[in-house]
């Protein structure tokens, strides 16, 4: 009788066991991306556009909503003010003629960040022999 007993004790303790495993299993991991303030913005000169980065270093794609782009195309400067984050068609050919160190200055940016608030932000350049933006 005591071992049925000790061998019904065991037996419990398994199942029990492999039913807590099983538990364990079934539950997932949820990741949450932190979202923060926007910082700053970048040039993205693939797609001609600006890019807003938060403080996490996530990018938010339609987070700019106006700005100024300047450049110095064969001595001449040119300026010109585009709505939303694409560079609008004119400031494309422009910067099809540009020379190869051409530096382009972004100011008067606008942005909306998460809470849907405009801000200022800060001015910058873009050099497109160094591939790295500056402020100016």
């Amino acid at each position: 009788m005591k071992n049925k007993l000790l061998l019904f004790f065991f037996v419990g303790i398994t199942f029990n066991a492999l039913a807590q495993e099983k538990e364990t299993e079934a539950r997932g991991t949820i990741k949450v991306q932190k979202t923060g303030q926007l910082v700053k913005v970048l040039f993205d000169d693939v797609n001609y556009r600006l890019i807003g980065i938060d403080q996490y270093g996530n990018p938010m794609d339609s987070a700019v909503v106006e700005f100024q782009m300047q450049v110095r195309v064969k001595g001449l400067f040119h300026g010109e003010s585009a709505k939303g984050n694409t560079l609008s068609r004119e400031m494309q050919l422009l910067l099809n003629t540009r020379d190869q160190a051409t530096k382009i200055y972004f100011d008067k940016i606008k942005a909306k960040d998460r809470s849907g608030r405009i801000v200022d932000m800060p001015k910058f350049s873009y050099s497109f022999d160094s591939r790295n933006d500056d402020s100016y």
